[in-house]
């Protein structure tokens, strides 16, 4: 994966907080209201505008559009895409689900699903460690996290598990933006929301 990762060095330099998900088999429309957005009120934003509209109002918000019949999702500053009941609901009926996070405090987090099934949820930081709870897919094997290069990885392993090369016009573009609910909320009373 070495020769995917190098073409995204780019996103070290850039101080983003970022939720990549990527959803094949499902419409934007579906996977938005999945996301417990109201797909009737979009706005265009930047992700930069998006933060700022989440720090006013104290929710968060999703950009969300079609690219190569593949539904993207971004989310600055939120991690809503990373949950597995998120993962298993937009993956359900044989679609496939990956999502990538970082966040300010280095904390990183992997997830992939495929009809509803979590395959993988993992901390790209702590990969071999066994970790309770963690799903650690065969396919790690050929996977290489090297110190500082977390983000590269993560950009590099959702185009190898999805085709969908992340573009960094994406961050600075408007694109079709919903604001959603937190995702406790969102699931509230729902059993294992958190757990693969």
């Amino acid at each position: 994966m070495p020769e995917l990762s190098g073409k995204y060095d780019w996103i070290t330099n850039l101080d983003v907080v970022l939720t990549l998900s990527v959803v094949s088999g499902r419409t934007v429309e579906e996977v938005v209201g999945i996301f417990g957005g109201n797909t009737a009120e979009p706005q265009l934003m930047t992700t930069i505008e998006a933060e700022d509209a989440q720090l006013d109002d104290d929710h968060a918000y999703v950009q969300a559009f079609e690219h190569k019949s593949t539904a993207i999702l971004l989310e600055n500053n939120s991690w809503t895409g990373t949950v597995p009941e998120i993962a298993r609901r937009a993956s359900a009926n044989e679609a496939h689900y990956i999502a990538v996070h970082w966040n300010v405090n280095g904390a990183f987090q992997v997830v992939e699903a495929i009809d509803g099934k979590i395959m993988a949820f993992f901390d790209p930081m702590r990969v071999g460690e066994n970790d309770p709870g963690e799903v650690q897919p065969a396919w790690l094997d050929d996977v290489s996290f090297q110190p500082g290069h977390h983000r590269t990885a993560c950009l590099a392993l959702v185009e190898r598990q999805s085709g969908i090369v992340f573009e960094q016009e994406w961050l600075v573009k408007k694109l079709p933006t919903f604001r959603i609910p937190d995702v406790d909320e969102l699931l509230r009373g729902v059993e294992g929301t958190q757990t693969p």
